[in-house]
C-alpha cells in the first residue's frame, strides 16, 4: 500500500489588519524574511488585496477548500478567533494541503468532479494542457526571462489581464465540454498573437488569461477585438464578454506578480460595465484600494457597535396613492457622517464578504419592528427584505427565516423576500430551490429588478415567484432607444398578467410614468414620486392614519382589462364597427422634417376628401398644411413624444381636394421609433365649423 506523505500545516495569528501577530515553525522556514507586524497578503501572495478565501473576509466561514493558483495546490484552511495580548479581532489561520486521503472531502466540498479536481492538479507543468499556455508560476518567471534578455525599456511593453464575464454561466448552459473547448480557443488565439508581435501568454486558471504584449494601441486593439470577436460568436450571448485590464511596464524593478495584479485591478473597474470593456491601470487605484481597506475597518467596527439601521420605501397604489407593502433599505447611521446611503458602503461589504452579517441585522430588526407594531395593536402591512445569492449560498436562508418569524411570533407572509433577477440567472438551479422553498413556508418571493437579466422573458414561464419587480429604468432612456424600453416594459407586463402574476414597478419618478403604467395594466409602483425612503418611525406615523393604507396589498386577480390588440384582432368587431369607434385615424412617419402618411382608415379619407389612391401619390402631409401652421403641426408630435402616455393635440389648417382649407384637430400618441424615423397613432376630426363659430364671437366681441 501506498503511504500517504506527510503534510505541514502552517500556523500563523492575524489581526483584523491583516497584520502577522504570530508565525509557526515551519512558515519561518518557508518564509525566512517574516517578522511580526507584515501584512500576510503581501508577504505570503504579494498581493496588493486581502486573498478571496481569508477567513477575516468571511466569518461565517471556518473552514474552506480552495485552489492555490501560487503553489497550484488545493488547500484546505480552518480558523477561529483568538485574544492575543496588544491586538484585536485576532484570528488563529491553519493551513494545510489537500492529499489523496481528503480527495473525496475535497470534491464534495467543492462540489466538483473528481476528474475536474485531477484536471486541476494536473496544471503543475510548465505548460497547461488545456489552453497550451504557461501556467502562473512559470509565466511569471518566463516574463521575468524575457523582460531582461530583450533589454526591454520602461513603458515599452504591457501586461494584459482578461477574463470572461459569467464564464461560470456558459459552463451551466453549455456544459463543462463547450466551456473547455473556449479555453482552448482563446489560448490558442493568444498563443497565436504572441508569435506574431512578441511576448508571453499566460493561462492563470479559472476563465482568467494574460499576456505581455508590446504597448502599442493598434496591437492592443487587435487584442481586444480578436478575442471579443471570437467570445461573442462562439457563445452567442452579450452576457459572455471578456473583460481586459491593462498594465504598462513603466517600473523594471516592480514584480512580474505585482504588474498582473495591476492589471487585474483594472479589469476589475468593467466588470458589469458592457459599454466599456478594457481600462488602463492608473496610480488612484491602489489609492482606492488602501481607502478601500480603510473603509473596511470602519464598517467591521460598525457592524458590531450596530451602526447600521434600515430606512423604509412604500409602495403605492397608482391609482390611489394608498400604500400596500413597504421595502426595507439598509442605512449606516455613521458617527461622523450621519445617515450614508448604501452605495458607499456595500461594495466593499461585498467583496469581503460581510454582506450577509449585515443582511441578517437588518432581517432581525425589521421582524423587530413588526412584532413591536402587532403588540402595539397596530394593524401591519408587509416588510419586504433584500436577500442575495451571496446569503443564499452563505447560509441556509430557509431556516434562518422560519427562526425569525417563529422567535418574534410573526405570521410568514408578513416578511416578503426580493431576491435579484441576476442571482436567478446566475445561480439558477440553487435559488429557484431555494424560493420554492420559502413559497412552500409561507413566505412570499419577489424577483426584483425584472427586466435586467440576460433571458427574462423566457425565464417567466419556469420561475415560480409571487411578484415581479419591474424596473423603470427601460423608460429613463435617450430618444434613440426609448421606443425599445417601452417595447421590453410592455411585453412584460403582458406576460405577467397572461400567466397570473402580481407586479409592482420600481423607480417611479414622474406623472407620465403613472399613466403609462397603468395604460399597460401594471396598477403598483415605488418611487420617489410617492414617497422616498423614511425612517421607521416616520412611516410608523404615516401609517397611523388608515386612509394611507390599503390592506389588500398587491393583488393579481382585478377586473378583466379591454385589451384593444385582441378586440383588432377578435372576431368580435367588423372593420365598419372599428371604423365608427375610432373615427378618421392615421398612422404618421416622422423624421428630419418630414411628416409621411403611412397608413389611414376610411373615416380619414372621407375626412379629407381624398380617396386612397390620391393620398397614396401625396404622402407628404406638410405640403398640405397651411403654410403658417406647418411648425404647429411638427410641434405636435415633438409633445406627443415627450408625454409618452398622454400624448399631445393641437389644431391645423388642411387642403382638401378641393384647395379649400378646413380645420383639423389631431390627438398624437408616439408608437415607435426605428432608424431615425417616428412613427405616431395620430385620432383626426374636423373642427372647421367650430373654428369658424370661435372666429366670429371674436368679432363680435372686437377681438
Amino acid at each position: 500500500m501506498k503511504k500517504e506523505k506527510n503534510t505541514e500545516t502552517n500556523t500563523y495569528v492575524v489581526d483584523r489588519e491583516y497584520r502577522l501577530q504570530y508565525i509557526g515553525k515551519n512558515l519561518k522556514k518557508r518564509f525566512p524574511d517574516l517578522k511580526i507586524g507584515d501584512v500576510c497578503y503581501e508577504k505570503f501572495r504579494r498581493k496588493e488585496n486581502p486573498c478571496r478565501n481569508c477567513p477575516l473576509a468571511h466569518k461565517n466561514r471556518k473552514m474552506d477548500m480552495f485552489y492555490n493558483e501560487d503553489e497550484q495546490k488545493w488547500m484546505k484552511i480552518n480558523a477561529g478567533e483568538i485574544e492575543w495580548p496588544g491586538a484585536t479581532g485576532c484570528h488563529v489561520i491553519l493551513t494545510r494541503e489537500v492529499t489523496e486521503k481528503n480527495l473525496d472531502e475535497l470534491c464534495r466540498f467543492v462540489n466538483m468532479k473528481k476528474e475536474v479536481v485531477e484536471r486541476k492538479n494536473s496544471c503543475k507543468g510548465e505548460r497547461n494542457k488545456l489552453t497550451g499556455l504557461f501556467s502562473r508560476e512559470p509565466f511569471f518567471r518566463q516574463t521575468e526571462a524575457f523582460l531582461s534578455v530583450n533589454d526591454i525599456q520602461p513603458g515599452e511593453y504591457c501586461v494584459a489581464a482578461i477574463d470572461i464575464e459569467h464564464f461560470k454561466l456558459f459552463n451551466e448552459w453549455y456544459g463543462q465540454e463547450a466551456g473547455d473547448r473556449l479555453l482552448g480557443e482563446i489560448g490558442a488565439h493568444l498563443q497565436k498573437m504572441r508569435q506574431e508581435v512578441g511576448g508571453i501568454a499566460g493561462y492563470m486558471g479559472g476563465d482568467d488569461f494574460t499576456i505581455v504584449l508590446p504597448n502599442s494601441e493598434e496591437i492592443l486593439e487587435s487584442l481586444k477585438r480578436r478575442i471579443t470577436g471570437f467570445v461573442r460568436a462562439y457563445g452567442g450571448h452579450t452576457g459572455f464578454l471578456p473583460a481586459f485590464g491593462f498594465y504598462v511596464i513603466d517600473d523594471l524593478d516592480v514584480s512580474i506578480s505585482l504588474m498582473y495584479d495591476r492589471a487585474i485591478l483594472a479589469q476589475e473597474t468593467v466588470k458589469g460595465n458592457y459599454a466599456i470593456r478594457s481600462v488602463y491601470y492608473s496610480a488612484d487605484m491602489k489609492t482606492r484600494l488602501e481607502n478601500n481597506h480603510v473603509l473596511l475597518t470602519q464598517v467591521q467596527e460598525g457592524l458590531e457597535r450596530n451602526e447600521f439601521i434600515y430606512y423604509l420605501q412604500p409602495k403605492v397604489n397608482l391609482n390611489t396613492g394608498k400604500i400596500v407593502g413597504l421595502e426595507s433599505l439598509v442605512r449606516w447611521n455613521h458617527p461622523d457622517k450621519g445617515i450614508v446611503a448604501p452605495g458607499y458602503f456595500i461594495p466593499v461589504m461585498e467583496s469581503n464578504g460581510l454582506v450577509t452579517e449585515l443582511d441578517k441585522k437588518v432581517w432581525e430588526q425589521v421582524c423587530q419592528t413588526l412584532q413591536g407594531w402587532i403588540k402595539a395593536g397596530h394593524r401591519v402591512i408587509p416588510i419586504s427584505v433584500n436577500v442575495s445569492s451571496v446569503d443564499i449560498y452563505a447560509i441556509d436562508v430557509v431556516e434562518h427565516f422560519k427562526h425569525l418569524v417563529k422567535k418574534y411570533g410573526l405570521p410568514p407572509e408578513y416578511v416578503e423576500l426580493e431576491i435579484t433577477e441576476s442571482a436567478y440567472v446566475e445561480e439558477y438551479k440553487v435559488i429557484t430551490g431555494v424560493a420554492e422553498e420559502l413559497r412552500n413556508a409561507g413566505f412570499t418571493v419577489l424577483m426584483d429588478d425584472f427586466g435586467s437579466g440576460y433571458s427574462s422573458l423566457n425565464m417567466l414561464k419556469d420561475v415560480n415567484v409571487d411578484v415581479l419587480k419591474i424596473d423603470m429604468k427601460f423608460l429613463k432612456m435617450d430618444e434613440n432607444t426609448m421606443g425599445k424600453g417601452m417595447g421590453i416594459l410592455e411585453a412584460v407586463t403582458r406576460m405577467a398578467n397572461i400567466m397570473g402574476l402580481r407586479m409592482i414597478a420600481e423607480g417611479v419618478e414622474t406623472e407620465d410614468q403613472i399613466n403609462y403604467l397603468l395604460n399597460m395594466g401594471c396598477i403598483y409602483g415605488q418611487g420617489y414620486f410617492f414617497y422616498k425612503p423614511l425612517p421607521v418611525e416616520e412611516i410608523k406615523r404615516i401609517l397611523l392614519d388608515e386612509n394611507n393604507v390599503d390592506y389588500r396589498g398587491i393583488q393579481a386577480r382585478k377586473i378583466e382589462h379591454v385589451r384593444f390588440k385582441d378586440l383588432f384582432q377578435s372576431e368580435l368587431a367588423s372593420d365598419s364597427i372599428l371604423n365608427n369607434i375610432l373615427g378618421p385615424i392615421a398612422i404618421y412617419d416622422v423624421y428630419q422634417d418630414n411628416v409621411e402618411l403611412l397608413q389611414v382608415n376610411d373615416k380619414y379619407c372621407l375626412l379629407i376628401g381624398q380617396d386612397p389612391v390620391d393620398l397614396a401619390e401625396n404622402v407628404q402631409v406638410l405640403q398640405d398644411i397651411y403654410p403658417d401652421d406647418r411648425h404647429k403641426m411638427q410641434n405636435i408630435f415633438q409633445r406627443a413624444f415627450q408625454r409618452l402616455a398622454e400624448g399631445a393635440e393641437g389644431t391645423v389648417r388642411r387642403r382638401r381636394k378641393n384647395d379649400q382649407y378646413m380645420w383639423i384637430n389631431i390627438k398624437a400618441f408616439f408608437l415607435r421609433e426605428q432608424d431615425g424615423h417616428q412613427m405616431f397613432y395620430g385620432a383626426v376630426r374636423d373642427v372647421t365649423e367650430e373654428m369658424n363659430q370661435f372666429r366670429k364671437l371674436m368679432a363680435y366681441q372686437g377681438k
